[in-house]
């Protein structure tokens, strides 16, 4: 019954159209077709797209509009064009949409959005992404029988959109740019959205790098305007304002970089139909835009010419109809080879004004500016459709268009050749009545032209070829019988077996080619393997020709890349990041074609390897080797050379250094190492003796025909022969490894070459293999197990573990002089225990070997190059059979990969892999001689990760480390090495196989400007150098100081992970030291003890064996109780955190005088250094001034004794020794330190005695040395004599005498006789007057008897109870000298016995009159 309805509204509407038109059918081009048209749904579609959709060879058609009456809005349609005459159905309403009911306008102009057609997913079959109205869609056409329901693109809210597929990186899947407005679904916030979405394999992402100015309402198109090969960019339409246009064109260069081309002048317009077509028949396209003007507030049809290529200009002359919001459509309509036009859209449109806001509270300043005004009208617009309508415009050959037909109420058009005549029909949809939902229509229009249009004819000539990461697929031209070879449009179809278009679809809409009108289709990063294509013509009606014969082209793995480099032979090259931006840079030795040495250096700019500009002074070799290794720990990777260099036309040996200062290379003069030259690999290195910096060994001939195999430790970055080496064969050539061979952890030594292993046999030189073994203290012994009767000249070597057992393997290359044999070997390492040849490949020499994973598979391949001919040496033709061989391994075993037939062979050569491009891959890098003798240097990129790229290992979580001394053991986890996709299990390395490259150095979080790489640098070129095996490693003699470390996996592809987490230690190889010591004075005898160590790193203050000893003596009386033996009093520790110890020393009662001598001992760190023993003196910090006292320098040096009342007020006073650098008069010596007694102000009220150590003197009265106490007056040389007495206490000589203020003193010896102003020869005093030598009524144990003497003299002193009984006699064994002179009197009898409390008298006999006077004892 819907059916019926529908029908018969269709036709009473064909029926009005008639009569509307009033059309002479005879005179116009394109006639209704109303049986076919009454087969279509009459609804009012927004886009008409023609696509054979079930690939029967018939173009069908498919509708999209918006129609919010008998659908859900926005609705997709499909109709099967299945004969010259019949139209079927064949999938309505494809999916069900999000209904936008406010639309606006829009909805009566079929919506706001509009559709695309492509193969997205490359199966052949034509897809459909349908967008705009709140809906973005994409529906999978399944095989042809219908389209998916299921959305396989991310929904999206869009309104006002244009969406078009285009090729923008040359991948072969389609891209797509978006222009539009995006809802937000959670609030129903609009935003302009410009993006171009990179397809990635079905997914699509935004592209970061691309900016654009925020457009909707308006259109978007891909051509490629300038004929590069690759789709440039147009897009058009309204920014935020709607009385604004805006116009751009992006150009394509490089391919996927889009930049806007700001040369062309566009017109800006609104609501824009685009259409590239070539007008001119001059194989590019030219340009048509429609749209709304709002220059010319105007609807405007511009044509713009493309010439010359590249560049748009207005045609000479111009459509004068304009459409906004429509189609434009280009085909060749009447046959005659042109292509005309097609435009239909809303013919009429105005901007309508509306919402208007109140701004109140006028006010003006005097400039005149406005601030407020009374009633501002802030206008805003909308569009208003008042018509739509369509015209065709024919083509006269001149870039002039006649007006053909017109269609009123058309609202949008496209052409399909329904009748099968191979002339373009015309398939129409609107309205007659806007706003009308009666008056929508959907009609088809047959063309009448006579005349016919044969199908073009397939190019037949098809030639495809492969460079770096592209391939480039051309033909010859198609032909057709009316348009010209230049203008035909071309499809090409590319897939991976015959038939097949997995890498470029042959589906693609009618009228439209997946190329244009060249005649050639470049692909960017195309995989390598066989590949089957076909070409197809396309003549300007879009009629296309059978498809040529299928030709097949392989792309072989490797693919010569278009780097520009010298060609060399006798060369040498390696691959580094030198200027550390991530990018591998290239360094190239050997000789030129001229016959010049020549040492470049290139740098990777993102994949261009381009000369170093100014080329940096490096010495020329050739015939040797290079290395790059942070040999000075600084960081940057330094440059070591080896080899041959012309000097007075003669080629002598080099041996050369360079180290990398703020981005060039300075010749590094090490004067130890000898200029050597022993071929390829004759110089390496490695840590053989673990202390973290890189060590060299090289060995060949010298300048005098001598031959060396010499290792060189390295001390800074200095190089330093190793004498200790006894072991060591010199060899002539050389080539040499450093490596764990037993997996022991220390480094071993391989070396091939010939050399003298019998010395009792000087002329019998043997070719032979040997590994010396590290017998773990850094000496090489040489291994018998690890002896080969087997050596190469013109050789090469390299080391890695193919079949990933821990152990490295040896690759050897070169010939065998013993019997002129030619080999390539493969000789296993038995696990540490000796060698093993596992397999014999093609052999070559003068050439070089290099292990690699090339193909990804998680195993190690390996590449030859080099001569084969044994006899082309002999007759000095080096270019006879060369090869390049790569070998691919299974399961151990190696064949050579003959699907690389197109690498250069070459002799005297060298080769490297490298990911040089950052793509996962191996890249080839190949220098040497061709068969023909020309030279070459060739990179060769590899195309394995387009498929198939290497997933780095995972970081390294787990690390540890263990700290011994001055050595320290890093230990970690083995991360996983993932697998490549689809399969996570294939193509990785396995634990056992990685390396590992390791960085230490200071520790930043305690110097920012420490130097992390100075222990082990984090820097590696791209090989051995500087990995290891296993997952641990030590290093010894390391400095004191805080470290960090890390540590990084490295695959066989020589794939790194990004590098752990730091991890920190310190090395302490200083003990403890007292920093401070605190004694706090209580009551009852008690003393607090707070001793603070000064200790760098941590004390170890949990263990009890690692605890602080401490105890006290007296520094007077050792014997405190009196038994005749030497007492010490424990300190009871009371706390100990971290640096600082606390305890408490309780003095008992008979202890004598308040000093205590305090020795401190044991008092470990974390790293087990115990602390060398001290002894610090203390007395009470503060001298009471009623009772006197002490003070005592901390080592116990120097004392004062302040009688009571000496000073005025209590006094803390210090006793610090001081350098000093005064120059004493020539009589005068220091005999002792000098020392500061603070405060120097104060004054003293009575004498205070200073005592102070000096050395065991031979003074006695046949003697002129004369010992004395000095006063240091600033700036005067002779110090102020103060004489003194020498004093014996603990067996250790003092000097006591009196002084009258503080300031600073040492002791002196002079063989002069000095006066002294201030003697009073005629006085005796006892300070202090009153003493306690039994106990602590006062502080002093002793009292000093002072006196005066002129010379010198030998003195007695008597001491008498009131009774006048003698209870002491003091003298000495030495005379007293000139000067202040004391005596000491320890209140003991001259039984030893401590004298009662009392008063005593005191005589002093001398040369001159006896002096007396009296002191007072107070006991407890």
């Amino acid at each position: 019954m819907q059916y019926t309805r529908s029908f018969l509204r269709s036709y009473i509407l064909i029926t009005v159209l008639l009569l509307f038109f009033d059309v002479d059918h005879a005179q116009d081009l394109f006639i209704l077709d109303s049986v076919n048209s009454a087969k279509i749904d009459q609804v009012l579609s927004r886009n008409i797209s023609v696509a054979d959709v079930d690939n029967d060879g018939l173009q069908d058609i498919i509708l999209s509009g918006f129609d919010d009456l008998n659908r859900d809005g926005l609705f997709l349609d499909i109709y099967s064009v299945t004969g010259p005459t019949t139209i079927d159905t064949f999938q309505m309403d494809v999916f069900d949409p999000e209904f936008d009911e406010n639309i606006g306008f829009a909805k009566y102009i079929g919506g706001n959005g509009g559709m695309d057609l492509s193969d997205f997913d490359r199966d052949g079959w034509i897809d459909i992404l349908l967008h705009g109205s709140k809906n973005l869609f994409l529906s999978k056409n399944l095989g042809g029988n219908s389209f998916s329901s299921n959305n396989y693109i991310d929904d999206a809210w869009l309104i006002n959109t244009d969406l078009r597929w285009g090729d923008v990186d040359m991948d072969g899947d389609l891209d797509i740019i978006l222009i539009g407005i995006l809802i937000h679904p959670a609030n129903n916030q609009e935003y302009i959205i410009n993006v171009l979405l990179l397809n990635n394999g079905g997914t699509f992402d935004g592209d970061p790098n691309m900016v654009m100015p925020s457009l909707h309402n308006g259109g978007a198109s891909w051509g490629d305007i300038d004929l590069d090969g690759d789709p440039d960019l147009i897009i058009s339409g309204q920014s935020a304002d709607p009385l604004s246009g805006v116009t751009r064109l992006y150009k394509n260069d490089p391919i996927g970089r889009l930049a806007e081309d700001t040369n062309q002048e566009l017109l800006g317009l609104k609501g824009t139909a685009i259409c590239f077509a070539d007008l001119d028949q001059d194989s590019d396209p030219d340009l048509i835009l429609s749209g709304w003007s709002p220059m010319d507030n105007d609807l405007r049809t511009i044509i713009y010419v493309n010439e010359p290529t590249g560049t748009f200009r207005p045609a000479d002359q111009q459509i004068d109809f304009g459409t906004v919001y429509g189609t434009i459509e280009a085909s060749d309509l009447d046959l005659d080879g042109w292509v005309d036009i097609a435009i239909s859209g809303v013919t009429e449109h105005a901007m309508i004004p509306d919402s208007t806001y109140d701004l109140v509270n006028p006010d003006t300043t005097e400039l005149g500016d406005t601030l407020s005004v009374d009633t501002l009208w802030q206008v805003t617009f909308h569009d208003t459709v008042i018509a739509l309508g369509a015209k065709i415009f024919i083509n006269n050959g001149d870039l002039s268009f006649t007006e053909s037909q017109s269609f009123p109420g058309a609202r949008t058009l496209s052409f399909c050749d329904i009748d099968q005549d191979s002339a373009p029909d015309l398939i129409l949809s609107g309205s007659s009545g806007i706003g009308n939902r009666d008056s929508t229509f959907c009609q088809i229009y047959l063309n009448t032209t006579t005349g016919f249009n044969t199908r073009p004819a397939p190019p037949g000539v098809l030639e495809a070829f492969a460079v770096s990461d592209r391939a480039i697929f051309n033909w010859s031209p198609g032909t057709d019988d009316h348009d010209p070879e230049i203008s035909l449009r071309y499809n090409v179809r590319i897939g991976t077996g015959n038939g097949t278009f997995d890498l470029l679809s042959s589906a693609v809409p009618f009228n439209t080619t997946n190329l244009g009108t060249r005649h050639v289709r470049e692909f960017k990063e195309i995989a390598w393997g066989d590949y089957y294509w076909s070409v197809q013509t396309v003549d300007a009606t879009g009629l296309r020709s059978d498809w040529s014969d299928e030709e097949r082209f392989f792309i072989p793995r490797l693919v010569s890349s278009t780097q520009s480099l010298p060609g060399v032979v006798y060369g040498s090259s390696k691959w580094a990041d030198i200027n550390e931006d991530g990018n591998l840079d290239l360094a190239i030795t050997g000789q030129l074609y001229t016959g010049a040495s020549v040492t470049k250096l290139f740098m990777n700019d993102n994949g261009l390897l381009t000369p170093v500009s100014p080329a940096p002074s490096i010495q020329s070799v050739y015939g040797g080797h290079i290395s790059f290794a942070d040999y000075n720990n600084d960081g940057h990777l330094d440059l070591t050379l080896s080899g041959l260099q012309i000097y007075n036309f003669a080629p002598n040996p080099a041996t050369l250094f360079y180290v990398w200062e703020n981005g060039i290379y300075i010749e590094d003069l090490q004067s130890a190492v000898p200029w050597l030259s022993g071929g390829s690999n004759n110089h390496d290195w490695g840590d053989y003796d673990n202390d973290g910096d890189l060590d060299l060994v090289v060995g060949g001939g010298d300048y005098d025909g001598l031959n060396h195999l010499d290792i060189f430790t390295n001390n800074n970055g200095t190089l330093t022969l190793d004498t200790s080496q006894s072991e060591l064969v010199p060899i002539y050539p050389c080539l040499t490894n450093w490596n764990d061979i037993d997996r022991d952890g220390h480094m071993d030594l391989v070396t091939v070459g010939g050399g003298i292993l019998d010395p009792s046999s000087p002329s019998d030189t043997t070719l032979f293999t040997q590994a010396y073994i590290n017998n773990g203290s850094g000496k090489m012994i040489r291994s018998a197990d690890h002896y080969l009767d087997l050596g190469v000249t013109a050789g090469s070597i390299a080391l890695g573990d193919y079949n990933s057992d821990g152990y490295d393997d040896i690759a050897l290359a070169g010939k065998n002089n013993t019997n002129d044999e030619i080999i390539t070997l493969i000789i296993r390492n038995d696990n540490g225990e000796g060698f093993v040849e596992h397999q014999v490949l093609q052999g070559i020499f003068f050439g070089e070997v290099d292990w690699g994973d090339y193909d990804n598979d998680g195993d190690l391949d390996l590449i030859a190059s080099g001569l084969t001919d044994p006899d082309s040496e002999i007759a000095g033709d080096f270019g006879s059979d060369p090869v390049t061989m790569v070998y691919e391994q299974n399961s151990g075993y190696f064949s050579s990969d003959t699907t690389l037939s197109t690498l250069d062979s070459t002799g005297i050569s060298s080769t490297m892999w490298g990911d040089y491009d950052l793509d996962g891959d191996l890249d080839l890098f190949l220098t040497g001689r061709l068969q023909n003798r020309d030279f070459v240097a060739k990179v060769y990129d590899n195309l394995e990760s387009i498929n198939n790229a290497n997933n780095v290992p995972g970081k390294i979580m787990i690390i540890s480390n263990t700290v011994h001394q001055d050595s320290v053991t890093l230990g970690w986890q083995a991360p996983i090495d993932p697998g490549n996709a689809p399969d996570p299990l294939v193509g990785n390395t396995p634990g056992s196989g990685l390396r590992y490259l390791l960085q230490m150095g200071g520790d930043l979080n305690y110097d920012l400007s420490a130097n992390t790489h100075s222990i082990i640098s984090g820097n590696y070129g791209v090989g051995h150098i500087g990995s290891i095996t296993g997952t641990d490693r030590t290093i010894i003699d390391i400095p004191e100081g805080r470290y960090q470390w890390r540590v990084r996996a490295m695959d066989h592809s020589r794939a790194h992970s990004d590098w752990s987490d730091w991890d920190y230690f310190y090395i302490d190889l200083t003990p403890p030291v007292v920093d401070t010591i605190q004694a706090n004075y209580g009551v009852s005898g008690q003393i607090i003890l707070v001793i603070g160590f000064e200790e760098e790193f941590e004390m170890d203050d949990l263990s009890l064996d690692a605890e602080p000893h401490i105890v006290v003596t007296n520094p007077d009386i050792p014997d405190i109780d009196g038994n005749g033996t030497a007492d010490t009093l424990d300190v009871i520790k009371q706390s100990y955190s971290a640096r600082v110890w606390t305890g408490l020393l309780t003095l008992p009662d008979d202890y004598v005088g308040r000093a205590i001598e305090i020795h401190i001992s044991n008092a470990t760190d974390k790293r087990g250094n115990v602390m060398v023993q001290e002894t610090v003196f203390k007395t009470p910090e503060k001298v009471i001034s009623q009772f006197g006292g002490t003070a005592i320098s901390a080592d116990g040096q120097v004392s004062v004794l302040l009688p009571q009342n000496a000073v005025n007020e209590d006094v803390s006073i210090t006793i610090n020794p001081v350098s000093s650098e005064v120059s004493l008069s020539a009589y005068v010596t220091v005999i002792s330190g000098y020392y500061d007694i603070d405060p120097s102000d104060i004054t003293l009220n009575k004498p205070v005695i200073i005592r102070m150590a000096i050395p065991d003197l031979s003074v006695g009265s046949d003697t002129t040395l004369n010992p004395f106490i000095g006063y240091m007056v600033p700036d005067d040389p002779l110090p102020q004599f103060l004489g003194g007495s020498i004093i014996r206490v603990n067996d250790r000589s003092f000097l006591q005498a009196q002084l009258s203020h503080f300031g600073r003193y040492a002791t002196f010896i002079t063989d002069s006789s000095l006066s002294l102003d201030s003697l009073n020869t005629d006085i005796l005093k006892c300070y202090p007057r009153i003493f306690s030598p039994a106990g602590s009524v006062f502080e002093f144990p002793s009292t000093n008897i002072l006196f005066d003497l002129s010379e010198a003299d030998d003195v007695t002193a008597r001491i008498f109870n009131l009774s006048g009984r003698i209870k002491r006699t003091l003298n000495s064994d030495l005379p007293f000298g000139p000067g202040h002179n004391v005596l000491v009197w320890d209140g003991k009898d001259m039984d030893g016995k401590v004298v009662p409390s009392g008063l005593y008298i005191v005589t002093l006999e001398r040369s001159g009159p006896m002096l007396r006077t009296t002191v007072g004892v107070l006991n407890r």
